[in-house]
């Protein structure tokens, strides 16, 4: 069998363990709309947006996706890759004729699977339930930023389950992290009543990058989003989580003393 066809063999049987998981499915799926649905319900009428007054749903609905793609990404994978190493999985897989790398990028295509899919609903829901306005040039944008920005947040989980020595280390960090750069990066809170130094602090981070490209794009007529600064920034961060995890990634459990 060649290496592709165990990739695609491997990411099928990752897919089939994540349907089969009743809590991680409702958790992925069900989550973003349930926040989708609390924020516009909060939310209600128009928000400002670069110093324009714009439709709150279709601010909503950019953030919560920008927020669901860091969730998948990187909270889930950083997970995901931790439990399997601290459970031996990963030294197992390491020790079968398989090449090591297939696991890992059964991994990411399995994410890059659940996330466009967990975004085209919220999508969906956003259009039908709120109607927001979808262009050629939005979904353009839309499909940039989930590529660079799934590409950049796997990247930075890899890269960090070198300093969570536990599931429950990983458990704790990856959506602690994840919540907390979603109120730097105006995920949770409009921008428009954030104040200077917590916008200028999120913009050091990737998510704040990726909002603000999605906001872009779901908020301003005929316009894509994508602009090379966010774009850049989100790949300067998936260059340097990629060299973090090439240097540091283990297969061994660490809580056992192995590194």
């Amino acid at each position: 069998m060649s290496d592709v066809s165990l990739s695609l063999a491997q990411t099928r049987y990752a897919l089939k363990g994540f349907l089969r998981d009743p809590s991680a499915l409702g958790f992925t799926a069900f989550f973003p709309i349930l926040l989708l649905l609390l924020f516009n319900a909060i939310f209600k009428g128009n928000t400002n947006f670069n110093g324009v007054h714009v439709r709150a749903p279709s601010y909503y609905t950019a953030s919560i996706i920008s927020y669901e793609i860091m969730l998948v990404s990187f909270s889930s994978l950083l997970i995901r890759i931790t439990t399997n190493r601290e459970r031996g999985l990963l030294k197992r897989f390491r020790g079968t004729p398989m090449p090591s790398w297939v696991y890992l990028l059964s991994e990411i295509a399995r994410t890059i699977v659940v996330v466009a899919t967990t975004v085209a609903v919220l999508v969906a829901v956003g259009a039908i339930f709120y109607h927001v306005q979808l262009s050629a040039h939005l979904l353009l944008g839309l499909v940039a930023y989930l590529v660079v920005g799934v590409i950049c947040f796997c990247a930075l989980a890899l890269a960090l389950t070198r300093l969570c020595a536990t599931a429950d280390s990983a458990s704790a960090i990856g959506p602690l992290a994840a919540t907390i750069l979603a109120f730097l990066s105006g995920v949770f809170i409009p921008v428009a009543v954030m104040p200077p130094w917590m916008l200028d602090l999120g913009k050091v981070f990737p998510l704040e990058h990726l909002a603000r490209g999605l906001q872009e794009g779901f908020l301003v007529p005929g316009s894509s989003g994508i602009t090379l600064v966010d774009l850049g920034v989100m790949a300067a961060w998936a260059v340097l989580g990629l060299v973090v995890a090439v240097r540091t990634f283990r297969w061994e459990p660490l809580a056992s003393g192995n590194s």
